[in-house]
C-alpha cells in the first residue's frame, strides 16, 4: 500500500467554490436571489452598527447608493449562506488601538449572533488593512479566518486562514478565463475558487449580467464542485489536518466528528468521524 494521500472535499469532490461579499448593502437582496437560483453559496460580511442606514457615497468615481439592509432581514435574507463579521462600523483596524479594534469585532459578532442564532467565526478586513497585531486581536475575539483583498488568481488553499487571499474580485478582466481553468481542468490536488466583491458594484455599472453569466457557467459543473460557505471550508480543512496516520501509513484515524474524503493510491475513500481504517 502506498502512502500518498490527497485531500478531497465534501462528497469526494476535488473542487470547491465559495463567494464573499461585504457591507450588507440593499443590493445583497438581488445577489442572494441570484445565487440561490443557481445553487451558489457564500459568505456575507456585515457591519451590524450600520443596518438601515441610508445615504450615498462616491466610490471609485461612481455616485453610489450605500443604503444598508435592515437588521430584521438578516436571518431570512442570508438563509443557507454564512453571516460573518466586517466590524461594527467599518473602520480600518490598523488605525485603531487593540482595545477599540476588539470592541468593534466583539460587538459585531454579538449582534450578528443574536440575529442569526449562529456562531459568527468569520471576518473580512475593512479596506483590506491588517497586520500581525490585528490578527492577534481577531484570534482573541474568536475569529477563525479573515479574508484579505489580495487576489492570487490561483486555486491554492491558504497557509494561514487569518490571511485568506481570494482567487479574484468579480471585476477581474480574467474572471471567465480563470473560471474556465477551474471548471474544465483538473489539478493533482484540491482546488479552491474564492470570488469576492461588493454587491453595490453591480449597481454602479449595471453589470449584473456579468455575474449571472459566471453563475450560469460554473453551475453546469456542480456535480464536480462543492458549493460552500467560507466557514464550511475552514471547518473541513482544519478537520482534515487533524487526521492521524501510523508511521507506515496503513492505519488512519479520524478524531473529528466530520466525514472526510481523500484519494489514496488513485482511489476515492471516506473516513467517518471517530472511525479508524486499516489499509493492509
Amino acid at each position: 500500500m502506498g502512502t500518498k494521500m490527497e485531500m478531497l472535499f465534501d462528497g469526494g469532490k476535488r473542487k470547491v467554490l465559495t463567494l464573499s461579499y461585504d457591507d450588507g448593502t440593499i443590493y445583497d437582496r438581488r445577489l442572494v436571489a441570484m445565487m440561490n437560483e443557481y445553487g451558489i453559496r457564500g459568505t456575507f460580511n456585515l457591519n451590524s452598527g450600520m443596518f438601515s442606514q441610508k445615504g450615498t457615497a462616491v466610490i471609485n468615481g461612481y455616485e453610489t447608493d450605500m443604503s444598508r439592509i435592515a437588521a430584521e432581514e438578516v436571518k431570512t435574507l442570508y438563509a443557507g449562506h454564512e453571516v460573518a463579521s466586517h466590524t461594527l462600523t467599518h473602520p480600518s483596524l490598523t488605525a485603531l488601538p487593540s482595545n477599540m479594534g476588539a470592541a468593534e469585532v466583539l460587538k459585531d459578532r454579538k449582534n450578528l449572533e443574536e440575529l442569526t442564532g449562529e456562531l459568527v467565526r468569520g471576518f473580512a478586513y475593512p479596506y483590506g488593512t491588517y497586520n500581525e497585531t490585528v490578527e492577534e486581536v481577531l484570534s482573541a475575539c474568536g475569529i477563525e479566518y479573515a479574508r484579505t483583498v489580495v487576489d492570487t488568481n490561483g486555486f491554492d488553499l491558504p497557509a494561514d486562514f487569518l490571511e485568506w487571499h481570494p482567487t479574484c474580485h468579480h471585476e477581474s478582466q480574467s474572471l471567465m478565463e480563470i473560471a474556465k481553468d477551474f471548471c474544465e481542468n483538473d489539478g493533482y490536488s484540491a482546488r479552491l475558487f474564492y470570488l469576492w466583491g461588493h454587491s453595490y458594484e453591480f449597481a454602479q455599472k449595471n453589470n449584473w449580467q456579468m455575474i449571472e453569466d459566471f453563475f450560469k457557467y460554473v453551475s453546469k459543473y456542480r456535480e464536480q464542485i462543492w458549493m460552500a460557505t467560507n466557514i464550511e471550508i475552514v471547518d473541513y480543512v482544519k478537520s482534515f489536518r487533524e487526521l492521524r496516520r501510523s508511521t507506515d501509513g496503513v492505519i488512519l484515524y479520524n478524531p473529528t466528528g466530520m466525514d472526510l474524503w481523500f484519494e489514496l493510491d488513485g482511489q476515492t475513500k471516506c473516513i467517518h468521524g471517530k472511525e479508524k481504517l486499516s489499509f493492509h
